[in-house]
């Protein structure tokens, strides 16, 4: 679910000092109030001020109301718009790990958590020591070397959202360290190699390259793609593999409850000289939701077209009306940059939460959705809900996150053995 995919950095970020947060607040009224400042300058520089105050101000910034000025509401989304992107890429950002000595994997486990938000489960009754010298490691790095000394590896199916869920491993199986690719917080590792030939056309033939990519747990992307025609092969003997549909593009829906996604890359059958791969480089592409963000209406039955927005996405209750024993609240969703996440995998979009507080605030969830909207950059969904003493003095919340940031992360594999 979108709403439970909020990046460990960002709320990190989120959970600033409160006696910061208290110093912050001030200036930030302060600077709020010069950007309908009457001097140009002033107001440039009140903009330029609150962008350079850094990401722990983003709770601090005013809601935009009907009597925002068309300039200060202008200039407060470009604000808030350049403070998620900025914190976005922070968390994209891999998390490192510093460590040393012996203990045992449970508090070797623990330490990982604690310095980089990421979760796992399925040690708590490991005893096994193991020995760490980690000085700044990458989690994945300091992950692999822990998994290999207890013998153990990761489930892909763990089932738990943003929890990566380990398990015993086979003894044949070969260590984890240094077999893949650690791309920021990307993990890509080559874990098979199929050939063909067909007997009866000699001249149809081909290899495939099955690439399993992993993401730190504590964020899921809501995709992650890679174009053929960013990706180069290079046999033992120095030559290029070719890369077969170089005009194509692999895709693949993140969840949060899956450890991975997974890709066969398509190349030419080289000679059987060739024993392995030297090198194969590429770029994938993830597309990574920013901060998530509460969108609260009220004064539901008299609703009609009610904006708010924040960063980069609006969302417009359109109205809610009664049918037959339920209500349905219509809600469109518009992001200014939605970077094809509403295309071909927008899936995410309908796990965003969304839910209805009575008027004694108690929580009612939704009994079922349909969309009725879509578009490049917006989408329209119905949601219908049981209120047992009607509308009056609820409130709708939805959530979704602010932005939606476009990642590109290069990698290199060495030496894939052929069959």
């Amino acid at each position: 679910m979108t709403g439970s995919i909020l990046l460990m950095a960002l709320s990190l970020v989120a959970q600033a000092e409160p006696a910061a947060q208290s110093d912050l607040a001030p200036q930030v009224r302060r600077l709020v109030r010069q950007l309908d400042d009457p001097s140009l300058a002033n107001r440039e520089a009140a903009e330029q001020a609150l962008i350079d105050l850094g990401p722990e101000v983003i709770g601090l910034l005013p809601q935009v109301t009907r009597q925002t000025s068309a300039e200060v509401k202008e200039r407060l989304g470009r604000v808030s718009r350049a403070l998620e992107t900025k914190a976005a890429k922070a968390a994209s950002e891999p998390t490192r790990v510093t460590l040393s000595g012996e203990m045992t994997l449970a508090e070797a486990m623990q330490e990982l958590e604690k310095q980089t938000g990421n979760k796992a489960e399925g040690f708590e009754n490991r005893s096994m020591k193991v020995t760490t010298d980690f000085d700044n490691v990458t989690y994945w790095e300091a992950l692999d070397q822990l998994l290999d000394q207890a013998g153990m590896s990761i489930n892909q199916y763990g089932g738990i959202n943003n929890t990566l869920t380990l398990a015993a491993r086979p003894e044949e199986q070969r260590d984890r360290y240094r077999s893949d690719a650690y791309a920021g917080l990307l993990r890509v590792e080559a874990t098979r190699v199929e050939a063909v030939r067909d007997l009866r056309n000699p001249n149809v033939t081909g290899m495939r390259v099955h690439l399993e990519t992993m993401w730190e747990p504590r964020m899921t992307p809501i995709s992650i793609s890679q174009p053929l025609k960013q990706v180069t092969a290079t046999g033992d003997d120095g030559d290029e593999l070719g890369v077969s549909n170089q005009q194509g593009e692999m895709s693949a829906a993140a969840r949060a409850d899956i450890a991975s996604v997974e890709f066969d890359l398509p190349l030419p059958l080289p000679d059987r000289s060739v024993k392995e791969i030297a090198s194969l480089k590429g770029t994938l592409t993830a597309l990574v939701p920013g901060r998530v963000e509460a969108f609260e209406f009220t004064d539901l039955a008299e609703a009609d077209n009610v904006e708010q927005r924040k960063a980069g996405v609006t969302v417009v209750l359109e109205r809610m009306r009664r049918n037959n024993d339920v209500y349905e609240v219509r809600v469109r969703v518009r992001f200014d940059e939605a970077n094809n996440a509403l295309e071909s995998h927008r899936g995410w979009v309908y796990n965003n939460e969304a839910y209805v507080l009575d008027a004694d605030g108690n929580k009612v969830e939704n009994a079922g959705l349909q969309a009725y909207q879509q578009s490049q950059n917006e989408v329209g969904v119905a949601y219908l809900f049981v209120l047992e003493g009607g509308p009056k003095g609820c409130k709708f919340v939805y959530h979704t996150p602010a932005l939606i940031v476009r990642m590109e992360v290069p990698y290199e594999l060495k030496s894939i053995p052929l069959p």
